[in-house]
């Protein structure tokens, strides 16, 4: 066997090893997510902003009681380069209604059966919600925030990347 075929080789035979939540472990630049009606969109659109992703479900209380609070720091931070994402575990229907009963003017995404992964590989083993993360202007994700945001220390925290 050449020196060559002994390496890819045993590239495969590592490769057989790796646990396959590893290998299909989506990261959030290649995670697509549908919008209300029904196009894939991608963070990457937001580049050049700081963005609050927010993973959220309509039954989770504190997930509710926060947006509001998201909407209105939008609202303030927008003019800076601040925007917010909210990323919905939850079914389309109840997704948009619960936000238009709230008018959040903020884009709202739905998830899919890969977010829970996605969720553990950005820090959140236990998926819990609400859960959320700040991308810089780069999309690099520089913090996360586990539970109801406080708005005083997240406007803080994302006027430190602005």
């Amino acid at each position: 066997m050449s020196p060559t075929t002994l390496r890819a080789s045993l590239l495969a035979a590592l490769l057989c090893l790796l646990p396959l939540s590893t290998l299909a472990a989506p990261t959030l630049a290649q995670t697509r997510f549908t919008d209300q009606t029904g196009n894939s969109v991608s963070l990457r659109a937001y580049q050049g902003k700081v963005v609050l992703v927010n993973f959220w479900a309509t039954w989770c209380g504190p997930c509710r009681e926060e947006m509001p609070m998201l909407n209105a720091l939008r609202e303030r931070l927008a003019p800076k380069g601040v925007e917010v994402v909210g990323i919905a575990l939850d079914n389309k229907t109840e997704t948009y209604n619960f936000a238009r009963q709230l008018k959040i003017s903020y884009p709202i995404v739905l998830g899919d059966s890969d977010t829970l992964s996605l969720l553990r590989t950005l820090g959140n083993p236990a998926g819990a919600l609400p859960y959320s993360i700040i991308l810089d202007r780069n999309g690099k994700q520089v913090g996360s925030l586990l539970g109801r945001l406080n708005e005083k220390n997240l406007e803080d925290t994302l006027r430190h990347f602005l």
